[in-house]
């Protein structure tokens, strides 16, 4: 199996790109990745250059998802926690966009609980001043590290950038800072109540209806946060009218967005995954009631609106229709 391994990195080297259709199952032994496989794998990631790292971090998030056993009610995700300490350990070995890579997929591919079986490795990062787990110390909710993370709020690097400081502000919300949970939770509720008025379009009278973008950016920081009481404002909204616009291009409901932000915090729940019928979303609903213990009154309502506006119609003279909004 090591010269599997060996092939693959040896292929990177020779200008070849990995894609996520390749057959893993060579270096897979009962679900599990082949443990010689992995040694390669890991040295390689520690020690190559940038574009190899980055196809071998492609790799080990695919042969994650591979070695998921077949469940119908499962989404495949990285839970393998051999492949999630090397792309934590090896994969930010060096500041480049490989580390960026392995961040994404460990904040998006997997369990706070999964993640947080590395909790002694985001403390000493994070004790020892760096940022590099910020965020993944925060899905993982590692909490014995939230004195490191208020002592790194102090510092200018975290209060004059605007990203740092959302950053640095989510990981305290998730760590167990009230007052600062408190503030995402009522930006949020007051954006809704302050929703300005539906941006106008070419296709559709959206009179009365009002925009919902600035609601949508916070539910997806409270699924960030990802607290229970974070998760039941984000389940407030699983019912709202809300919707977001882009100009003369699409709607969407902020419904979806709800969703997406519980979602963020348990990848692996089919039921939470793109549901489109009445009673799929009952059932992301009732999944928020048993999990979350939400409450929601009445029957559920009809599918949420995704519309995609017509913008390349064009009427009998060629041109684009006239703006028919009010």
């Amino acid at each position: 199996m090591n010269a599997r391994a060996k092939r693959y990195i040896q292929d990177f080297k020779n200008g070849e790109h990995f894609r996520n259709n390749k057959d893993l199952q060579e270096l897979i032994i009962n679900f599990q990745p082949d443990p010689s496989a992995l040694y390669v794998l890991r040295k390689e990631l520690a020690e190559g250059d940038s574009v190899v790292r980055k196809n071998i971090v492609k790799l080990l998030g695919a042969l994650g998802v591979a070695c998921n056993r077949p469940d119908p009610n499962k989404i495949p995700i990285v839970r393998n926690h051999d492949i999630i300490q090397a792309l934590l350990v090896e994969g930010f070995m060096k500041d480049d966009a490989a580390s960026s890579d392995a961040a994404e997929i460990l904040h998006s591919r997997c369990r706070p609980n999964d993640l947080a079986a590395f909790n002694d490795i985001f403390t000493r990062s994070l004790a020892a001043g760096s940022g590099d787990y910020i965020m993944l110390a925060a899905k993982a909710k590692t909490t014995r590290a939230r004195t490191n993370v208020e002592a790194l709020a102090r510092l200018p690097r975290w209060t004059t950038d605007d990203e740092n400081r959302a950053m640095i502000r989510i990981a305290q919300a998730a760590l167990g800072n009230a007052v600062v949970e408190d503030e995402f939770i009522t930006a949020t509720v007051e954006a809704a109540k302050n929703a300005p008025a539906a941006p106008k379009n070419r296709f559709y009278d959206v009179s009365g209806e009002r925009d919902g973008a600035a609601v949508a950016a916070h539910l997806a920081q409270l699924g960030y946060i990802g607290t229970h009481r974070s998760l039941l404002t984000a389940c407030a909204f699983l019912r709202s009218p809300l919707k977001t616009y882009v100009i003369d291009l699409d709607e969407r409901s902020i419904r979806r967005d709800a969703l997406e932000a519980i979602q963020f915090n348990f990848p692996d729940e089919r039921v939470l995954h793109a549901p489109e019928t009445v009673s799929e979303w009952a059932a992301a609903e009732q999944f928020c009631v048993e999990n979350l213990s939400a409450t929601f009154r009445g029957p559920t309502p009809d599918i949420p609106t995704e519309r995609l506006y017509p913008r390349h119609v064009r009427d009998a003279s060629g041109r684009a229709p006239a703006n028919t909004a009010t």
